[in-house]
């Protein structure tokens, strides 16, 4: 689900994309004498044990770990409606800011058309890409815009943020195999087939399940993941209608990825994944972004009552006054605990969903998808980016040990993203 977006038009909008001063660099900055800088540890892609006491450790491990989110919309509000990435925004679940506090190393920024724009998708999304590449050089100190698993690997070891562009929804291709070959060189490193509307690469899964519109991937489509698979393209199955699912499956080589996915066994919405396309993910050796979004978490979700508990749990976390990151966490969570809300959709529901994901397939084929400012309400914990580390917290309550910890939160994405943009 996107944010609508009201007003402006396009010429409009993007004289209003956000400048970033040095001001900003400076208030996202760490200095060398804060306590945050004592766990800005270098990130490593291997299995290690480091923690003998997870249940007090277990903060300790999330800022260890590689830290992965496949899926965020957070370039709609920043380049149109004004936001500023790089400060705490009010009205924003996610930015650098929340990214550091919330330990997250490696966000993929979905390129997105807002579906109100009836032409013109190529050219807008290359707007979005400039854009993210003015910012990764105005602040490559901090920030590391990358294409390959190499540049990856090379901006954790420095200790930046890095990013990845995944566009979302075949439409920005406008049916062009020159278009989607420019989207590779530029960097675009998922393509998702399609979004809520289908387009000349497939049919969606709203309109096959909502709208009765039947048919998979077109001629095109075929031809579109054949020359993924050989450039090194990763094919996004979130949004796709299960047809064109099953017609992905028999064409390509390589391992599928659902950036941002739920289960539908747990949850019958559309957007899910079959037990049976989740076991054809992991059957490629691919990978499920678990989405964040609590429709399509919990069938009984009460949104209203999900967004009142975020604002309680959100005016309690700024009365802990605590520059240590673990410190803060640790007090944030019995804060949760011990003032607990019922009603909602809590987070134990999103581990359920990762449960479920691994109790069907295996360890090695589940992450993170939030769609953060994508327009969802997340669980009832979860009220913004800096909350990642509770999710680590509730994988050791319900007995994850340390390895599996490190590979739900990022290295089972890395492992796909080498093998496929090495």
């Amino acid at each position: 689900m996107k944010i609508l977006i009201l007003a402006f038009v396009s010429a409009i909008l993007f004289l209003k994309f956000a400048c970033f001063t040095s001001e900003s660099d400076k208030k996202i900055s760490t200095k060398t004498d804060s306590p945050m800088n004592t766990i800005n540890r270098v990130k490593k892609d291997t299995i290690i044990n480091k923690f003998n006491n997870l249940d007090e450790d277990a903060f300790a491990l999330h800022y260890d770990a590689i830290v992965i989110d496949t899926h965020n919309d957070i370039l709609m509000p920043v380049f149109l409606e004004g936001a500023d990435i790089s400060k705490n925004n009010p009205h924003t679940q996610s930015d650098f800011v929340k990214w550091k506090k919330g330990g997250l190393d490696v966000q993929v920024f979905s390129i997105y058309v807002p579906e109100r724009y009836k032409s013109g998708h190529f050219k807008y999304v290359m707007k979005l890409i400039d854009e993210m590449e003015r910012y990764a050089s105005d602040y490559s100190d901090i920030f590391a815009l990358c294409k390959n698993y190499t540049e990856l690997q090379n901006g954790l070891a420095s200790g930046k943020m890095c990013g990845l562009m995944g566009s979302e929804g075949g439409n920005m291709v406008e049916g062009s195999m020159d278009n989607l070959v420019t989207l590779y060189d530029r960097g675009v490193r998922y393509l998702g087939l399609t979004w809520n509307t289908s387009n000349a690469i497939g049919t969606s899964a709203r309109d096959e399940n909502e709208r009765g519109k039947k048919g998979g991937l077109t001629e095109f489509g075929f031809d579109v993941v054949k020359k993924m698979d050989e450039m090194g393209m990763l094919i996004d199955v979130s949004h796709l209608g299960e047809t064109a699912f099953w017609d992905v499956l028999q064409t390509s080589k390589n391992p599928i990825i659902a950036s941002h996915s739920a289960v539908y066994s747990i949850c019958p919405h559309y957007r899910n994944l079959s037990d049976e396309q989740i076991k054809a993910i992991a059957k490629t050796n691919g990978y499920i972004g678990v989405n964040f979004y609590c429709k399509f978490l919990d069938p009984s979700v009460n949104s209203s009552k999900v967004k009142s508990i975020h604002s309680n749990y959100k005016n309690g976390a700024k009365n802990i006054d605590s520059d240590d990151l673990i410190e803060f966490n640790k007090q944030r969570y019995d804060y949760m605990t011990n003032n607990r809300i019922d009603g909602g959709t809590p987070v134990d529901v999103l581990i359920d969903h990762i449960d479920y994901i691994v109790k069907l397939v295996g360890i090695d084929y589940v992450g993170l998808g939030s769609d953060f400012d994508g327009g969802v309400y997340s669980p009832n914990e979860i009220y913004d980016a800096t909350c990642y580390p509770i999710i680590t917290k509730k994988l050791v309550e319900r007995g994850y040990k340390e390895e599996e910890i490190r590979k739900i939160l990022g290295l089972n994405f890395l492992r796909v993203f080498k093998q496929v943009s090495p």
